[in-house]
């Protein structure tokens, strides 16, 4: 008599554990999406400044202007296989260097971690990506954590 994961899977069958979504998400922990290449402009500055309640007029740039760069959901196809919707459950900003006008950031989001938990409604699953933005040196500027819950 075998388990679960050796039988073939038919419609009268469970599905085997790796072939759960969130198994499926669990197994691409390490997933890069394709690399962007920004470039920080006084437009974005002024809108962002807008935005956060600063004055439109000014030079100093935020490391957390880079958010204005991010792709969101992150453009995995993968996760949409899970739940319904996306979530915003958290941003965090690491800084490395100052960000000026003009500078060009290449970036790229990476699957870092999966975690399913229950929730009031269901199971939910929280995907932790990580974004770096980097100049084209290679040297990082900013880093992006930010959690998003599939539902």
């Amino acid at each position: 008599m075998g388990t679960t994961s050796d039988v073939t899977e038919d419609a009268g069958s469970p599905a085997r554990p790796s072939d759960r979504p969130i198994e499926r998400l669990r197994n691409a922990v390490g997933w890069t999406g394709p690399t962007c290449v920004d470039v920080v402009e006084r437009r974005h500055l002024r809108d962002y400044r807008t935005a956060v309640g600063l004055p439109p007029e000014g030079s100093s740039v935020p490391a957390t202007l880079c958010a204005c760069f991010l792709t969101e959901p992150p453009p995995m196809p993968l996760a949409e296989e899970y739940g319904d919707g996306w979530i915003n459950g958290g941003d965090r900003f690491e800084f490395a260097d100052r960000l000026s006008l003009g500078d060009e950031l290449h970036s790229h989001v990476t699957l870092a971690g999966v975690e399913e938990k229950q929730g009031r409604t269901g199971a939910l699953a929280l995907l932790t990506f990580v974004t770096d933005f980097r100049r084209p040196d290679g040297s990082l500027v900013v880093r992006h954590i930010g959690t998003r819950i599939r539902r």
